[in-house]
């Protein structure tokens, strides 16, 4: 029920409050309706409100909301942050993202999954794998994802066009590695502390452009 749905919001929210944190995220609502019961506990607070949802193969809430509806309603309920987060990877959720930030004034966060989801598989749970056979339900999801993970590029492409639409408020979801989160930094012009590890393949030994690079290495580069 609805009351039973805040009662357990209010008492989360409230073991976040004790903790002293600065803001609370509530994340990867389907349902339009609980997205907003959260937002109502989380603004009982006083404390500044980030909503996120999670939208399936429809791109619609799961009672029929779409993604730039839900949101508006959320910005009006008072939501400090809104967006979409989690089940879409970049290619899939920019679209849905484009229409939230056109249809709102308030910040938008984008934190798509790090797998290559497409129109016809828009969610990671809906991807397929035709290569191997022995899958569990024939479903790669959760555990047989490896195949259809971004790289860190493409992960650094989507911030950057999210950006561009007027994103603010970025991450990435489940299946995240550190040099994910580290790339969409540096695409916005962050240097994290990280950045001490991204690659350098200057001295690499085929690949590298290094001065002291043997010749004959580099000359066979094209035949690894």
């Amino acid at each position: 029920s609805r009351s039973a749905a805040r009662a357990m919001f209010d008492e989360q929210v409230g073991w976040a409050v004790e903790a002293g944190v600065d803001f609370v995220i509530g994340e990867t609502f389907s349902w339009g309706e609980e997205a907003l019961i959260a937002l109502e506990s989380i603004r009982g607070t006083g404390l500044p409100a980030v909503i996120t949802l999670a939208i399936h193969q429809e791109p619609a809430t799961r009672e029929g909301w779409t993604p730039e509806d839900a949101c508006k309603r959320l910005e009006d309920a008072g939501a400090d942050v809104v967006g979409l987060n989690c089940i879409r990877g970049p290619k899939t959720m920019l679209p849905l993202i484009r229409a939230v930030r056109e249809s709102v004034d308030c910040y938008v966060a984008a934190l798509p999954v790090p797998y290559r989801t497409h129109a016809e598989e828009p969610t990671f749970q809906s991807l397929r794998d035709p290569d191997y056979q022995g899958l569990p339900d024939d479903r790669p999801f959760p555990t047989a994802l490896d195949p259809f993970t971004c790289n860190r590029y493409e992960l650094a492409d989507f911030a950057r066009d999210a950006h561009e639409l007027g994103v603010n408020y970025f991450g990435v979801c489940c299946g995240a590695a550190p040099h994910h989160i580290r790339s969409v930094a540096e695409a916005l012009g962050r240097t994290p502390p990280a950045s001490r590890y991204t690659a350098d393949m200057s001295k690499h030994a085929f690949l590298g452009t290094d001065s002291t690079l043997k010749q004959a290495y580099q000359e066979y580069a094209d035949k690894l």
